[in-house]
C-alpha cells in the first residue's frame, strides 16, 4: 500500500519546528561568522551560483561535466543541512515521511526555491516516488537573467538527492524533467530510487498538468529576522 498524503498534523509539525530552527540564524561580524542553530555557514550571491559558476565550469571542464559538478554540490548542501536538522530536531530514523518533508521546507527557508508536491510515495525502499515543483527556483531565475534556454537546475536536483538520500537511507537520484528556464511555468523534479528512476520517468502520472493534481503545498509565510 502506498503512504497517505502527509497528515495536516506533520505538516503543522514541520511548520513549527522549521520556523523554530530558522529563527536560529545568527551574523557574527565581530568573528567573520555566520551560524545557523550553530553551524557554520558562508553567504553566497545566487548570481555567483547560478550563472558564474556554472559558465566558469563548463569553460573548465566542459558542457557535459560541468551540471554533473553543480548537482554533487547540491548534494553534499543538502546531505550536511539535512543531518544538522535532523541532529537538532532529534528526528528518529523511522520517521521517514517528517524527513522526506522536511527538504521541501528547507529549501525555502534557505532561500533555493519553493516546492509544491505533487506525487507523494516516499516509500524507503526501490517503491521511493516524490514529484514536486517549483516556480521560483533561483537556478532557473538565474539561467532566465543569462539567457539561458534549457535546464539549469543540477544543484536543486541534487540538492533533493542528498536531502532525500539522507532522509531513508536509500540510493536515489533525481531528475528535472522539467524548467522554467526552458520557457514553461514550472520547474518539475522527480526523485526515485537509483536503479528505478529511467524506468519512472516513463510513468505518465509524472508528465501531467499541474492543475491535474492535487498539490501538496509547503509555502510559509513569509517572516523578516533582525539577525
Amino acid at each position: 500500500m502506498k503512504p497517505a498524503v502527509p497528515s495536516a498534523d506533520l505538516l503543522s509539525r514541520l511548520v513549527s519546528d522549521m520556523s523554530q530552527y530558522q529563527e536560529r540564524l545568527v551574523r557574527s561580524p565581530g568573528i567573520g561568522q555566520v551560524s545557523l542553530a550553530g553551524v557554520s555557514h558562508a553567504l553566497v550571491p545566487t548570481r555567483v551560483m547560478g550563472q558564474e559558476l556554472p559558465r566558469e565550469l563548463t569553460e573548465i571542464i566542459g558542457e557535459t561535466l560541468a551540471p554533473v559538478v553543480m548537482y554533487r554540490l547540491g548534494y553534499l548542501i543538502a546531505r550536511n543541512q539535512a543531518k544538522a536538522f535532523y541532529l537538532d530536531r532529534q528526528i528518529d530514523p523511522s520517521e521517514t515521511e517528517y524527513r522526506v518533508m522536511a527538504g521541501a521546507f528547507h529549501i525555502a527557508w534557505a532561500g533555493y526555491a519553493d516546492a509544491d508536491v505533487l506525487i507523494w510515495e516516499p516509500e524507503p525502499n526501490e517503491n521511493f516516488l516524490v514529484l514536486w515543483e517549483s516556480d521560483n527556483s533561483y537556478c532557473a531565475r538565474e539561467a532566465i537573467k543569462a539567457g539561458v534556454r534549457n535546464r539549469a537546475c543540477h544543484l536543486l536536483a541534487g540538492y533533493a538527492t542528498g536531502w532525500s538520500t539522507e532522509a531513508t537511507g536509500v540510493a536515489l537520484e533525481t531528475s528535472e524533467i522539467a524548467c522554467r528556464a526552458e520557457g514553461v511555468s514550472h520547474c518539475r523534479f522527480v526523485v526515485a530510487h537509483r536503479d528505478r528512476i529511467q524506468q519512472q520517468l516513463l510513468d505518465p502520472r509524472l508528465h501531467r498538468p499541474t492543475t491535474r493534481y492535487n498539490a501538496i503545498s509547503t509555502r510559509t509565510p513569509d517572516v523578516s529576522t533582525s539577525a
